[in-house]
This record gives C-alpha cells, structure tokens and sequence, in this order.
C-alpha cells in the first residue's frame, strides 16, 4: 500500500518498507514483530505489511519522547503502570540514541527473557527490546514481584552490579506494579541501587528526591489479564522450541529443595492420609513430596510444625513438579528456561534448549495445561 508522508502505519506481522521511514526512531526496511510497532513516514512509503495494522494521521512519538532523546543523561529509570508504553519508550530512546544497555526488570511481561526472570542487553536499531543483544540475566522465578520483593532486589543488585561497569547509556525498564504502599517500597529501593540520573514517569507519581520528567503515553494496545497470560504461555513455547530432555543430577540444583536429611515417611504418610513419596527435613523447614495433589487442613500442617520444631511446611505434589518452571545457569550467566519432566531418585529430568549448564535454580511456578500455577517451595 502507499501511504503518505507524515503519517503513521501502526503494525505487527512481517513489514517491508521502500521509502524513507522511521521504526521507533530507527531506519529499518524490513522485519518481524510480534506486536504492534508505529513506523512513521518521513516521505511518501510503500509498505507492504503481512499481518495486522491501522493507519493513522501524524506522528504517535509524544513530543516528550523525542525531548528526553535529546536530554544528557547517562542512566534513565522509566516508571509507569501496565500497557503505558515503557518497553516502546525505551527501544525509541535506545534507537535515537544510536545504541545503549537495556536492564529490563519486567518479570511479568519481559521483552528480552521469558516470564520469571530479568536482565539487561544491548539495544540497538530494534523493532523491540526482543532484538536486542542478550548479555546476562537472572531467574527470578516469579510472574509478580508482589511478597517476593526481596527476591526481586537481589536480582536487581546482582545485574545492576555488573552492567554498571559498562561504559555506555542505560535505560531501566521496570514492572507494570505501582499501586499501593508496597509496590512504592519496591519501586524505591530499585531506585537506590541504581541511583538513575532522571526518573521517566508516566503518572504523576514524583518518588521524592528524584530528578522526574513527565512522559505521555504513545500509541499504545491495552491487554486484558487473559491476554497477558496468554503471551506469557507463548513466551514459554517459544523459549522451549528446540529443547532436549536433560537429567539434572541433585547436586546441580540450587537452593533447599533437595536440602536437609531425609526421614521415614510412614508417619507423614498416615497423618496425611495421602501417598508420600519423600519427606526431607532441613534446619527449620519440612518438604513433603506426595504422590498425587493434597488438600491438607491447616490444622494439621500446623501440629507437624509443632512436633517437627520448623518454622515452615512445604507440601508439593510428583503432578505439580512436573512442569515446575527452572532457570538454567552456567557459572554466573543465565542461560535460559526449562521445565521440569520428572522426579527421580537421582534428581530431575528436565526439557530446555540449554543443555551446556552446571546448575539450575528452581521456580514457584509451573506450566501446564495451556496455563501456569503456583507453587510454594523452600
């Protein structure tokens, strides 16, 4: 189709582009994007798109945008709700810029990992933050920062320590998560370990102490929570493609899981009233691995506690581990996702693409029937 200078085609699909045109701030003639780009026309275009698209009149890049492109900063912290426009902002800023480091802390609907971990690369001439060149990440192994904030923190710190030394500009892309005293909290301390030099804010929200400079939404698709889950699920597939399935020995999985003594399970076995496979019992905490998915009184797992002497009770079934979410690390670079297949006696069978690794770190979620589910692991 030809489309006239000054406007914009907002499309996602396969583009090729003849004429002088602009991709978020980048000349790009031809790419893929799974979701919707705006490539504004700087004379007239002829655009061939294969997929979905709208054509709208003048340029969706708010005047903010290109303003904060020209502003002198070295490291830029974006703030704002969910389906605001961050992860836009920061490929145009990215691209305008000719290039810079992308630390996106987005673990729910993260462009440059999957769902459950963060990380930062190096964006340049970008569609989107997918494109750009991956360095290293960190599995969180949550969906939401919400109550595993200190968790997310530690992620933060670690990346925040290593991309700091990289000399080049740096856009921190953050969670959708600003409501509430909490997700205040959250977003507070992220700001004191990175110690941006302006803070981009898509509301009036000004995080006291903080250089603020207000941005406007662009052109921008709201998402449903059904249809966030849904990309998410895509996410997984997509990051699975390719995958063989692995023996994970219990050596090379971090963190208590495999921990502690094992201890005769009859006794569980009994009070449960279910088939256990394995009870371990760690300095102040109990797993109990049953055979099927239990519904236990709290009741009781309280008088375990009690008799046990743990501060904790982890109750998971062999069903709810197999599709158990995993990172997948070699030394200290993230490699990737996988998920759990089995539970053996000699540890985990696991399906992921990364198969070079000396380690994994498990999640709190699981994939499984079209859909994730929680889980609560020590």
């Amino acid at each position: 189709m030809r489309v006239e200078k000054g406007k914009t085609v907002i499309a996602k699909g396969k583009v090729r582009i003849k004429g002088k045109a602009e991709v978020c701030g980048a000349s790009i003639s031809e790419f893929f994007t799974e979701k919707f780009v705006p490539i504004y026309c700087l004379e007239d275009c002829e655009i061939a798109v294969e997929g979905d698209y709208r054509v709208v009149e003048g340029c969706t890049i708010p005047e903010s945008w290109k303003k904060l492109a020209k502003m002198d900063w070295e490291v830029l912290f974006l703030y704002g709700g969910v389906d605001v426009g961050k992860s836009t902002l920061a490929t145009f800023l990215a691209n305008k810029a000719g290039g810079c480091y992308i630390l996106d802390l987005d673990i729910g609907q993260s462009e440059l990992l999957h769902p459950g971990a963060m990380g930062y690369g190096f964006a340049k001439n970008c569609v989107n933050l997918s494109q750009a060149e991956y360095v290293n990440g960190y599995f969180v192994g949550v969906i939401s920062p919400m109550g595993r904030e200190a968790k997310c923190i530690r992620g933060v710190a670690r990346l925040w320590k290593e991309l700091k030394k990289l000399e080049g500009r740096k856009i921190v892309n953050t969670t959708g998560w600003v409501r509430g005293e909490r997700a205040l909290d959250y977003k507070l301390a992220k700001l004191e370990i990175i110690s941006p030099d302006i803070v981009a804010s898509f509301d009036e929200t000004k995080p006291e102490g903080w250089d603020v400079y207000r941005v406007e939404s662009g052109e921008v698709v709201e998402r449903s929570r059904e249809e966030r889950a849904k990309i998410r699920m895509e996410k997984y597939k997509k990051e699975l493609e390719g995958s063989k399935v692995v023996v994970v020995g219990r050596s090379k999985v971090s963190g208590r899981f495999f921990s502690g003594k094992r201890i005769v399970k009859d006794f569980i076995e009994e009070v449960l009233e279910v088939r256990v496979k394995e009870v371990r019992r760690g300095d102040d905490f109990l797993v109990i691995i049953t055979e099927e998915k239990a519904e236990v009184d709290s009741s009781i797992l309280k008088s375990l506690k009690m008799l046990y002497e743990v501060e904790d009770i982890y109750l998971v079934s062999e069903e709810e581990i197999r599709g158990l979410v995993v990172g997948v690390y070699k030394e200290e670079r993230y490699l990737g996702l996988g998920v759990v297949k089995d539970l053996r006696e000699d540890g985990l069978v696991i399906e992921t693409r990364h198969t070079d690794f000396d380690r994994i770190a498990l999640g709190e979620f699981g994939i499984g029937q079209g859909k994730e589910y929680m889980l609560r692991l020590p």
